[in-house]
């Protein structure tokens, strides 16, 4: 009987002993990951940091030839309305030499002053050398596209115990081929204290446009 304890405590001995020399191991073996990976992640930061370096670089040299070649916008050309308060414009890169490889990077980064203020474009169009086109949504001092709502009108609870209360306005000033849609939802309106960026619902109804609004009314509940 104590032969057989001593032998199975030299098991449970020789077992804890294994189960030391293996978590040693695995210790051992995630300090060695955790410095390889600390040591990738140092070499990352350090490529990422000499990326930002040498695209700042460029884009700073970039910006010199710009200047020394004085480009600027021309032809200068104002479109339609494309939403609310918005107008498009188009202009062409001019002084852009015909081999210049940068083009594209010289439009995004070339201002445009329209009503006094300075834009940068939205989109810029390669055409080729020599030839490059930029686009804008000007939002700013644009009263021709702006619509407003008129005509309030109170149309009642939704149905009965709906809690909602449906309101409805008529839209002024839609510009010429302007999209209707477009101006209905992006038009504000502010009624009964509160503020709306646009139409919840729109349609039209003898060529006039109208917009709906669904709103919380505890007396329809």
């Amino acid at each position: 009987m104590e032969e057989q304890q001593r032998e199975w405590q030299r098991r449970v001995d020789e077992h804890n002993q294994e189960m030391d020399r293996q978590r040693l191991e695995w210790w051992h073996e995630a300090e060695e990951h955790q410095r390889a990976m600390d040591k990738q992640r140092r070499e990352w930061r350090r490529e990422v940091e000499e990326h930002d370096r040498r695209e700042k670089e460029r884009r700073e040299h970039e910006k010199q030839e710009r200047q020394k070649m004085n480009m600027w916008w021309g032809q200068v050309e104002a479109h339609h309305c494309t939403t609310y308060a918005t107008r498009e414009y188009t202009a062409i890169l001019k002084n852009l030499p015909a081999d210049y490889p940068f083009r594209v990077e010289a439009c995004k980064e070339t201002p445009l002053e329209v009503h006094g203020v300075s834009y940068l474009p939205m989109t810029c169009e390669d055409k080729g050398p020599g030839l490059v086109i930029g686009r804008w949504e000007v939002n700013q001092n644009e009263p021709d596209c702006m619509t407003f709502w008129n005509w309030y009108k109170d149309k009642g609870c939704t149905s009965v115990r709906s809690g909602k209360r449906r309101i409805e306005h008529y839209m002024e000033n839609l510009p010429r081929g302007g999209d209707w849609r477009e101006f209905c939802a992006t038009t504000p309106a502010n009624f009964l204290g509160m503020h709306f960026s646009g139409a919840q619902i729109c349609f039209q109804e003898n060529l006039g446009t109208y917009g709906h609004w669904e709103v919380e009314d505890p007396s329809c509940d």
